[in-house]
């Protein structure tokens, strides 16, 4: 299926088969759980030496694509100074060895984002990341109805499913993004809508049997933007109808967060905490403070020698492995710089995926994508990560937008009376 559709520039079949085992080890999914049981805050060293072809793989296949990759890193400024400065941060890191080690870790997987939106336009990289994620989700609920000693958490959090990932909110949130890009397909290759329907079920099931609030939050916040989108692009009416109930919810909901925030959380199983995590950003603010301008180094706060991630853990009273937040990650890693950078990364992605919304479809997967990054960046570390298909996701969307979205995802505003003619013909032929 893969092969067949990624045929508009020809890749040979070596190409793609190295491409999705690259995507696979990235998104963690099916392999690295086998290797190492157990997470470990200094990095498991078989983990290490394993990912070493890995990088020879993602460096022989950016090899190919060098000049076009080159004038995309140019093009996107804000992002080429926090990769930059995570290379470079081992000169001012408590942890310099650590620190350049992961900053190369960090480029690389980053350079394979470049080279996904140089290499596929905007159609074959969602049907690329489906047909992964659709592989995943058949894996996954294999294992947990197979393997479900394995597959499920009987630890902490009894009976939810985890999949290959070594906690269940990482599934959740994995399967919770997998839905956007099954919800976008089933509308843009209706060839083979009734495959990613499945897709779409399948994930949106193990989100349910992974028992995370946030991830089921994601779901939804998912199938609004689809719904919103689809309204904004063929119904002009429809769409300011979407866009004032959106508004009116949001703001009763940030009323009621303001006001009841205790009620509010309870009733999605959570305190006014978020289970512990405001002691540890509380915490945290106050190890920013200490090194606010560029921060500890990449990569090298929370290892087990630490001393300033002693302290912290030490004032939460518990292990904590991550700050529980991705802008407070970025900035102990890199400071208010790297922060600040990151923003205008993230902020300019985003005003391209919403300034194109109405006209084009995969503007619409890039703001529903966007959308649940931010919303668990909130209470996960997933910016700015190594090894990481959500980063790799970011920077493949972020460039493409960049480069500007092909003509064949154009939506036509049609006339009036054509629509009426049109809609029966639209809904059973789905978006070309």
């Amino acid at each position: 299926m893969v092969a067949e559709r990624l045929n508009a520039e020809r890749i040979g079949f070596p190409a793609l088969v190295a491409v999705l085992i690259c995507l696979v080890l990235f998104s963690e999914g099916a392999f690295q759980r086998l290797v190492a049981p157990t997470v470990d805050l200094d990095g498991n060293p078989i983990l290490r030496v394993m990912w070493l072809p890995v990088y020879a793989l993602v460096f022989g296949l950016a090899m190919t694509r060098a000049k076009a990759i080159g004038a995309l890193v140019l093009r996107m400024p804000a992002l080429s100074v926090v990769l930059l400065l995570a290379l470079l941060s081992f000169l001012w890191s408590i942890d310099p060895g650590l620190s350049l080690r992961r900053g190369i870790g960090l480029a690389v997987t980053t350079l394979f984002g470049f080279y996904l939106a140089v290499r596929f336009d905007w159609r074959q990289l969602l049907i690329l990341f489906g047909s992964l994620w659709l592989g995943l989700c058949c894996l996954n609920f294999a294992a947990g109805l197979i393997a479900p000693a394995f597959a499920r958490d009987y630890e902490i959090h009894i009976g939810a499913w985890r999949g290959f990932w070594f906690e269940k909110n990482a599934m959740g949130g994995h399967m919770a993004r997998a839905s956007m890009i099954f919800g976008t397909l089933m509308m843009i290759d209706t060839r083979r809508w009734q495959i990613w329907t499945v897709g779409l079920a399948l994930s949106v099931l193990l989100v349910i049997l992974s028992t995370s609030t946030t991830s089921l939050i994601a779901v939804l916040l998912a199938a609004g933007i689809l719904l919103g989108g689809w309204a904004l692009q063929g119904r002009r009416i429809a769409a300011v109808l979407g866009v004032w109930a959106g508004v009116t919810v949001a703001s009763a909901l940030a009323i009621a967060v303001a006001l009841q925030p205790g009620v509010f959380l309870g009733f999605f199983g959570k305190d006014a905490t978020f289970t512990g995590r405001t002691d540890i950003w509380t915490a945290l603010l106050e190890a920013i403070a200490e090194r606010p301008i560029l921060g500890y180094g990449y990569g090298a706060f929370w290892p087990l020698g630490s001393e300033p991630a002693y302290w912290v853990r030490v004032a939460v009273e518990w292990d904590a492995p991550t700050a529980h937040n991705g802008w407070l990650e970025i900035t102990l890693a890199l400071g208010l710089v790297g922060l600040v950078c990151f923003a205008a990364s993230f902020l300019a992605t985003a005003l391209r995926a919403v300034a194109q919304l109405p006209r084009h479809r995969f503007a619409l997967y890039a703001t529903g994508f966007l959308t649940q990054l931010g919303l668990f960046s909130f209470s996960e570390s997933l910016l700015l990560e190594l090894n990481s298909f959500v980063w790799i996701n970011y920077v493949a969307v972020a460039g493409v937008l960049v480069l500007g979205l092909s003509k064949d995802g154009h939506v036509s505003h049609r006339a009036a009376p054509e629509r009426s003619r049109l809609r029966l013909a639209r809904a059973t032929r789905g978006w070309v």
